[in-house]
């Protein structure tokens, strides 16, 4: 994994994996402790934006990707005042960005997505929550695709 940081926010790292014959493009904050971090996020919370203007291949057209950086920072750093929750991996594969979080019991779908269609109207969003107190779904995700990477 490549890793980056952006001014003001903690290092991320990267990667690319090729899935089903299509990019798959990963990036995750590096450090996090999901032993520490289960207790107090049960939650696991998916926010998927659809791309309008995409490539053959799924990916966001490059200059339109360059378009979403202030929506893509806004999500990452969703809970970052309030303390709620802890993105834990953004997955771009397909035409659609996946922001996977794990977050408090006093987080709902409905606030969220109330809250980010007000403030980037015209986004196709949809978001899902279940309980997943052991952090399975992103202990398996690791496992099988940012392993060794």
């Amino acid at each position: 994994m490549a890793n980056h940081a952006s001014e003001g926010s903690a290092p991320w790292e990267s990667a690319q994996r090729i899935y089903e014959g299509f990019p798959l493009y990963l990036r995750r904050p590096i450090g996090l402790d999901f032993d520490a971090l289960s207790t107090r996020f049960p939650v696991h919370l998916t926010v998927s934006h659809e791309f309008t203007f995409r490539r053959f291949d799924g990916a966001p057209e490059l200059s339109y990707n360059r378009a979403l950086e202030d929506f893509d920072g806004a999500v990452t750093s969703y809970f970052s005042r309030s303390q709620d929750g802890q993105v834990v991996l953004v997955e771009t594969f397909g035409g659609t960005r996946h922001y996977y979080f794990y977050v408090s019991p006093v987080v709902t779908v409905e606030s969220v997505l109330a809250d980010l269609r007000a403030r980037f109207s015209g986004y196709r969003l949809e978001a899902e929550a279940q309980v997943d107190r052991s952090w399975n779904f992103i202990r398996r995700y690791t496992a099988e695709y940012l392993s060794g990477a």
